[in-house]
Order: structure tokens, then C-alpha cells, then sequence
């Protein structure tokens, strides 16, 4: 006799039943993994006529891409081999404008830099040789002030000194926008600063900066440095910005004219690896161990765990996360009201997967 109060386990349906009634819900299974969103689902669909099976060389600007958590899995983790990929950095890429300007200038054959640098460089040169065809990671900007100062809201940063490596990256931009939505001019409201990066520590403890806008890892060893003491006013880590990508690919219309297969073999490597590590971070932590200077393992793993890893959108999921980028632009009146910024992210993206995705061989 089984006593009422105890919980039976349900039985479990053999595998032959459980695997239809997955497929009939949507799903798909990857590496023995069960893949439920209809952007996954399509990438276990094999379609031989995107790869051609061929070797392909490929010359990639990235900035600082020998830190890169994505680059490294990539490479490490044999995801480039995998499709057939010798994938050369250009050296001397400092920033994503670098990485665009060598693009531009046929230097290399792909590129990857914030969107946001992306959509200022294609205003700037409509004719730009470029399609945008996947984000790679989502942003880790950080608005840092110091703690003494106790600025509570963006709205108290208007007529303190801002720190930012450069006028025109990706840092400034963000919390410009974050600015403008609180109602204050980011061109006149704070004052911005811009400093090397290895001066920011001293103007900090000095008291000429206020706050500092950066992104990781420089951002998070600021935050933990004691002496410092600075906290984190706002971040796109969590809210609105959580899923949104930072980084883009773009690849030369050359490419994707001449050797189709080798972009989409870059594309579906890279979005491999992204998929590969949210359920591997620690082994993530261990590919960057010593990459990022200043940062042992254990601190690259806690930082990584402050952090929204695996998004790497492409499609129209992408074209959408562009169009957003394009209207938030338009409050710095980077991008006329009356473009249609939906039309605008068609134009100067590319599905390149349109006949369906495959999985890593």
C-alpha cells in the first residue's frame, strides 16, 4: 500500500516519446542540449549550399581581440578550425574606429566595433563597403563616480568632470543617450574629459575627474580598486540594455560577393562560441588567463559573472536591435527624425543565414 502523503515520482517516458513531443513544441537539440527559440531551433538546420567546405583565410580587425572573451573561445576552443578558418588579426587596432578604418580602407575582409561606432561611420560614409551581419556580446559599460561625491542620479552628473578615453567611443555615446533621456544636454550638461588610460587612476584620487565612463575589463578593475573608492551609478548590464548587443561584425561586400562561405563560416563560428559559453564560464576564465593585464583568472571569473554572456543576435533580430540604436542616435541628433530607422537597419545589415544555420560540424 502506498501511503498518500508520499510523493510518488512520475514516471519517466522512454526517450523514443519524449523526443517527437519535443520536436512537435519547437524544439531542437544541440550537443545535448534542448534548444527552444526559433532563432536556435533554425541553427541545427544543416543547409549545404551556405558552406562550401573550402579553406578560408580571412584578415579580421578587432580591437584588443587577444582579450576578448568571444575571440578567445573562437580560437581556443577550436571553433574557426572547426569551419575551416585561418582567421589573421590586423595588428595596431586600438579601437573600433580602427577596426572600421581598416575595413574601409580594404585592409581586412571583416571587422568588429560597437554599433553605435558603426551607425556613425555609415552616416558618415554612406557608401561604406560594409554589411553588418551579427552582434557579438552585450555591452559592459559603466558609469563609475566617486563615493564621496554621493551622486545618487544621472541627473547629479550635470556640471561634473566625466572621464572618457576618447570623444567619439562607444563610452561616451551610451551615457550620452542616458543623459539626454534624464533631460540634459550630454554636449554641455557634464564635461567631458578625456584621459589615457593610464592617467585615469591619478585624476581619480586627485579629484579632477568626478566620474569615469568605461567598459570592462578596464571599468571593473577600476571598481575594485579600494583606493579608488568609487561605486557604479548606472550600467548596461541589467535593465533595458541587458540583451542588447554591443559589438557588431561587419563584413566587406567584397566578401560577401567573392567568398560567401567563408563569411558565413566566420559568422557561424563566432555565434558557436557565444552559444558555447554561458554554461562554461569557468573554462572561459581559463582561456583569458593572462591575457587581460592586470587581471589573474579568479578575478576574469568574477568579473565574467557580473556580466550577460552568450548574446549574439543576427537576422532580424539584429536589424531590430539596430533600428533601436538608430532612434536612441536621433537624440543626439545624430540621425534625422524623419529617418525611418527600421528601413535604415535593413539597408546596411545582411542576413546572411536567410536559407537556415549549421551547427558546429
Amino acid at each position: 500500500m502506498v501511503d498518500e502523503n508520499t510523493h510518488a515520482r512520475p514516471p519517466r517516458l522512454p526517450r523514443r516519446m519524449v523526443l517527437p513531443l519535443l520536436a512537435a513544441a519547437g524544439c531542437a537539440v544541440v550537443g545535448g542540449e534542448w534548444i527552444t527559440s526559433r532563432q536556435q531551433a533554425r541553427i541545427v538546420r544543416r543547409d549545404d549550399a551556405l558552406l562550401d567546405g573550402e579553406p578560408h583565410d580571412i584578415t579580421l580587425s578587432w580591437a584588443f581581440a587577444q582579450a576578448s572573451i568571444l575571440y578567445n573561445i573562437a580560437l581556443r576552443q577550436d571553433f574557426f578550425q572547426q569551419y575551416h578558418l585561418d582567421v589573421q588579426l590586423r595588428p595596431g587596432v586600438l579601437s573600433g574606429r580602427d577596426a572600421i578604418a581598416d575595413l574601409q580602407a580594404g585592409r581586412s575582409m571583416a571587422a568588429v566595433a560597437p554599433v553605435l561606432s558603426w551607425l556613425q561611420a555609415c552616416q558618415a560614409s554612406p557608401d561604406l563597403p560594409v554589411r553588418l551581419v551579427m552582434g557579438l556580446q552585450a555591452g559592459t559599460f559603466r558609469l563609475l563616480v566617486r563615493k564621496r561625491l554621493r551622486i545618487a542620479k544621472i541627473e547629479d552628473l550635470a556640471g561634473r568632470r566625466i572621464a572618457v578615453l576618447n570623444a567619439d567611443m562607444a563610452d561616451r555615446l551610451f551615457f550620452s543617450v542616458i543623459l539626454r533621456r534624464k533631460g540634459l544636454n550630454p554636449d554641455t550638461a557634464p564635461d567631458w574629459v578625456i584621459l589615457p588610460p593610464d592617467q585615469i587612476d591619478d585624476a581619480v584620487m586627485a579629484g579632477t575627474v568626478d566620474a569615469v565612463a568605461l567598459h570592462d575589463p578596464l571599468a571593473w578593475q577600476l571598481m575594485g580598486n579600494p583606493a579608488l573608492e568609487l561605486v557604479e551609478l548606472v550600467n548596461s548590464i541589467n535593465g533595458l540594455y541587458a540583451q542588447r548587443t554591443n559589438l557588431a561584425l561587419g563584413v566587406s561586400t567584397d566578401l560577401l560577393e567573392q567568398a560567401p562561405g567563408a563569411a558565413v563560416a566566420l559568422v557561424l563560428a563566432l555565434y558557436n562560441a557565444a552559444r558555447w559559453l554561458p554554461p562554461h564560464v569557468t573554462e572561459a576564465a581559463t582561456l583569458l588567463d593572462g591575457r587581460i593585464a592586470g587581471m589573474p583568472q579568479a578575478a576574469i571569473l568574477q568579473m565574467m559573472h557580473h556580466e550577460v554572456l552568450g548574446i549574439s543576435p543576427v537576422g532580424n533580430e539584429l536589424k531590430v536591435q539596430i533600428a533601436r540604436y538608430v532612434d536612441e542616435l536621433k537624440l543626439l541628433g545624430q540621425f534625422p527624425d524623419s529617418l525611418d530607422s527600421a528601413s535604415y537597419a535593413r539597408r546596411i545589415s545582411a542576413d546572411i543565414l536567410h536559407h537556415g544555420m549549421t551547427a558546429a560540424p
